[in-house]
């Protein structure tokens, strides 16, 4: 592995930010650090920095233990939240100034910074000031100056957030090519699930200064392995009975449990070919969403939400409907597992 953290804690006051901590990075992965504030996340990263110091653990890169290494003899490129560009400074100044301090000749530091002016898409802005520049661009910039001594790692700390949604979206694509391209290992945090499943190769899910699970993303959303992790991945309704629905009878009634939208079907009273496995409920509410309606149904008291394709007969508020619920979660507090619907015979409903 090319980054180790072993037991790593960290205090501040009375508050725990990581509680033997310990995970590993394969050499040139996109990891995401996800989970919500103050799950020490960011305190994480500022370690692998050595922006922090831990109390007690051990960082490794490369084989190599870092702890008593100067953050700027690691090898570790920092690309912060609010970018940290030199108001002062040029696009191409900015980029420089690593090269710069590393005292390089003149010659290969030109080469370097219109290397990666032309490597990030900014050819032609290298003369403006980071006030000339929109949020994308700063982003841009942040990157190829957070890049350009070669580190061996990358951290980025939530670099996303500052960008209107429409950037984001088109920046996290040009990122995790540019991160694969370069094959530079990096980790950067995020409380937001849908960037962490989009960008990175794996995701690290914190919460109360620990470590809920490591896994791809599909791992992680498909089979989370705490009742955390399956509440915080995904849009998810939580049930503290679900002995009450059709094919589930067996499940003890003291037991918690989650159904995501993706695990029900909601359809007219007549759609289902297998009643039997179908509850009855009612529309409390529909939403328009682009490309289907979320539907929060009633079901004896019990919410749930689920989807409900454009392409099918609409809906309405108020109207009795069949609701076919797949599969659950079930969770204690020590473990999470899929429940089947014991009920069910067709995978898939016959619409009429």
């Amino acid at each position: 592995m090319y980054i180790e953290v072993k037991h790593l804690n960290k205090t501040f006051g009375n508050f725990k930010a990581s509680n033997d901590v310990s995970f590993d990075i394969k050499k040139g992965n996109l990891v995401a650090l996800l989970g919500p504030s103050g799950s020490g996340k960011t305190t994480i990263l500022r370690m692998l920095a050595g922006l922090e110091n831990p109390d007690s653990g051990d960082i490794f890169i490369d084989g190599k233990r870092v702890n008593d290494i100067a953050p700027g003899e690691r090898g570790i490129g920092f690309v912060f939240q609010n970018y940290a560009l030199f108001r002062h400074m040029t696009v191409s100044q900015n980029i420089a100034f690593g090269l710069k301090i590393k005292k390089l000749k003149k010659q290969d530091i030109i080469s370097r910074t219109n290397e990666l002016i032309d490597l990030v898409g900014l050819k032609g802005m290298e003369n403006r000031y980071p006030h000339q520049l929109s949020g994308g661009q700063r982003q841009r910039v942040a990157f190829a100056r957070a890049i350009a001594p070669n580190p061996s790692v990358l951290l980025l700390d939530e670099p996303f957030a500052a960008i209107d949604a429409k950037v984001r979206k088109e920046l996290r694509t040009w990122l995790k090519e540019m991160i694969h391209k370069l094959g530079v290992t990096s980790i950067f945090v995020t409380h937001d699930q849908e960037e962490a499943i989009d960008v990175s190769d794996e995701i690290i899910v914190t919460n109360k200064g620990q470590i809920e699970q490591k896994g791809t993303p599909v791992e992680i959303y498909k089979k989370p392995l705490t009742p955390f992790v399956a509440h915080f991945i995904g849009e998810s309704s939580v049930v503290s009975n679900a002995s009450i629905f059709r094919g589930f009878a067996e499940i003890e009634e003291d037991k918690k449990s989650i159904i995501r939208p993706e695990f029900i079907e909601i359809g007219r009273i007549d759609e289902f070919i297998n009643p039997s496995a179908t509850d009855i409920g009612f529309v409390k509410s529909i939403s328009f969403h682009g490309s289907n309606w979320e539907i929060v149904v009633d079901i004896n008291g019990c919410l749930l939400t689920g989807y409900r394709s454009l392409e099918k007969p609409a809906l309405k508020e108020g109207e009795e409907v069949s609701v076919l619920i797949h599969r659950l979660y079930l969770f204690d507090n020590t473990e999470t597992k899929i429940i089947e619907n014991k009920l069910k015979i067709d995978p898939m409903p016959v619409y009429i």
